[in-house]
């Protein structure tokens, strides 16, 4: 399949520049009365840009907060006056409006609302696409090897090279160059399966982590908070790690609460403090044609999600059956539980999902339909993000959640 350099990100609740302006301007630019949006923007439209890039910077810096990060980016394309107040509000560390997810694909055309990224190399249409979290994206290039990569700045860092991690030992030919690695299955309570010896871009669909977490496996999720990584297995087992300790232990919070593994489960601090686990189905097989490709797909029961409540005292799983003023993200990305009070834009009660399946790049060869989109959990209806679906089904998308703290000033000079 040819792959597609083009990235694309778009708003799941645009908010621009014609919300923010009604709210701050016209009394900084003694603008004439107005009546209606319409005239508003004929008014904006005939003022001068010198009296925009005139305005007084803590007035540009009122402006500027309120705007979404991609937002912000583009406004601040518009002068150097505006991007030196842009620079000055991450100095300052007053950039702090709450940022909404955003939907990242690949695309060979351009809906809704997009914004096109210019990201460094190698590049990344090439790389696999392990998740995402705090505004990162987590990727693996074809030596399998691990990036960090903030899609909106551009910065990027190299994680630990994947021969640190125990069970690979990297295989070279008679010139001294890599070309394999050698991977065992085996894990803090023993080994799995045979080694394996795989060619240098096949590894990154194994390996996972580089430190072990003992003793327990099959960790489906982790969530960190306080100071505690915590982590949920297939079985619905809970354990937290204090990662800072000389040795790092496990802490039991919930004992296994299923005899069976299938589901995929998710774990989540809601924004009360309670913690969640979110029980997905898994996709099983039907007659179901896709629409598009008219290939056979696999038919999503994503519709059954169910919502528990940890009851950390009474240890056990407290069912719930609507989010009221939340909303849900799980997949393959950061798990997240987010007010609609600060994201009036969203769906309450709803869960917006991407498809995280085990076997994600065989999904993908065999031309299956990504399951990705929004359950209404009050109806057990589901939309979809983007229709038609542009994207590609190389690599799945993900949700990302711009963090502005993570930006890196000197690349806004």
């Amino acid at each position: 399949m040819e792959m597609c350099s083009r990235e694309e990100i778009m708003d799941l609740c645009p908010q621009n520049m014609c919300c923010v302006i009604p709210q701050v301007l016209p009394k900084q630019l003694c603008l004439p009365p107005y009546s209606t949006k319409e005239e508003l923007r004929t008014i904006l439209t005939e003022t001068t840009a010198r009296e925009f890039s005139d305005l007084p910077h803590d007035i540009l810096m009122d402006i500027i907060a309120m705007l979404e990060i991609p937002d912000a980016l583009r406004a601040v394309s518009v002068c150097s006056s505006w991007r030196f107040v842009h620079i000055r509000l991450h100095n300052l560390g007053k950039y702090k409006r709450p940022q909404t997810p955003c939907f990242l694909y690949t695309s060979q055309s351009i809906e809704k609302r997009t914004y096109k990224l210019t990201l460094p190399e190698p590049p990344i249409s090439r790389r696999y696409l392990l998740g995402s979290s705090d505004g990162w994206l987590v990727t693996a290039d074809e030596r399998s090897e691990m990036h960090i990569l903030n899609p909106i700045t551009g910065e990027q860092i190299a994680l630990p090279s994947v021969i640190t991690i125990n069970q690979v030992t990297p295989i070279f030919n008679r010139k001294g160059e890599l070309c394999k690695y050698r991977y065992s299955r085996h894990t803090a309570e023993g080994v799995t399966e045979s080694p394996m010896t795989l060619p240098l871009d096949k590894l990154r669909l194994e390996h996972d982590k580089w430190t072990w977490l003992p003793p327990h496996l099959g960790i489906h999720d982790c969530a960190y908070k306080d100071g505690l990584l915590y982590a949920v297995t297939s079985f619905g087992e809970i354990f937290s790690f204090d990662l800072d300790a000389t040795v790092i232990t496990a802490k039991v919070i919930m004992g296994r609460t299923k005899e069976y593994a299938c589901e995929r489960i998710y774990i989540v601090h809601a924004p009360c403090g309670d913690l969640l686990q979110v029980w997905k189905p898994q996709e099983g097989n039907g007659n179901r044609v896709d629409e598009i490709t008219g290939f056979p797909a696999l038919v999503s029961n994503t519709q059954n999600t169910r919502i528990f409540r940890v009851d950390t005292v009474a240890k056990k799983l407290v069912q719930i059956f609507s989010l009221d003023d939340h909303v849900l993200f799980i997949g393959n990305n950061q798990t997240s539980c987010l007010g609609v009070s600060e994201y009036p834009q969203l769906k309450a009660n709803h869960v917006y999902f991407t498809d995280d399946f085990e076997c994600l790049s065989s999904k993908s060869m065999w031309g299956l339909r990504l399951d990705i989109g929004v359950l209404n959990l009050e109806d057990k209806s589901i939309d979809e993000i983007v229709a038609p679906r542009l994207f590609l089904k190389c690599r799945a998308p993900v949700f990302l959640v711009p963090n502005p703290s993570m930006m890196n000033s000197t690349l806004h000079g």
